[in-house]
């Protein structure tokens, strides 16, 4: 059974503490105080948007999560962030569920790889993710901000989702 990452996108967004949850995604944009309170409790917090890897040294958050471009180098664009945030910082990968964009990814030794799923590219994502599950042992997550889906009978270890979301996946 996979583990959620919920992601928090705005102050008014509802914050669950769930057991099936063990990471935070919170837009680096968002207030101090609440970054704070989402990073002083027992789960990871990730940040992710503009700044976030400045926003992460700065708050002594536990890592970044990075949305790629898959139109620019994966390593360099990793190695970025990994310059810009905190030492010990995790840099986690959103890429395009596509072969080559997840082997230049995995190369980075990341703590996961995130396959965005959109609703007009859903179908691509199983056949990359079984793909991936098979050669890699670097675990996988599906990051469903774009919308919720269907993922019924996927193995991925994580779930991104929406704080807004939540309520109504069948938790």
């Amino acid at each position: 059974m996979p583990q959620f990452i919920l992601k928090i996108n705005s102050a008014d967004d509802q914050i669950y503490d769930d057991e099936k949850i063990v990471c935070y995604v919170a837009d680096a944009a968002l207030p101090d105080s609440l970054l704070a309170r989402l990073n002083s409790g027992s789960r990871m917090l990730l940040l992710s948007g503009h700044r976030a890897a400045e926003r992460c040294r700065e708050l002594k958050a536990d890592g970044v999560l990075v949305e790629l471009d898959p139109s620019k180098p994966v390593k360099a664009q990793l190695e970025k962030h990994r310059a810009a945030a905190a030492e010990n910082a995790l840099i986690v990968p959103v890429i395009p569920p596509r072969r080559h964009e997840a082997m230049l990814a995995a190369e980075t030794e990341p703590p996961f790889v995130a396959f965005a799923v959109t609703v007009a590219g859903r179908d691509a994502v199983l056949p990359v993710l079984k793909w991936y599950n098979e050669l890699f042992l670097i675990q996988s997550a599906v990051d469903l901000t774009a919308g919720p889906a269907d993922i019924s009978g996927w193995d991925a270890d994580f779930i991104i989702i929406n704080s807004a979301d939540y309520a109504d996946f069948s938790c």
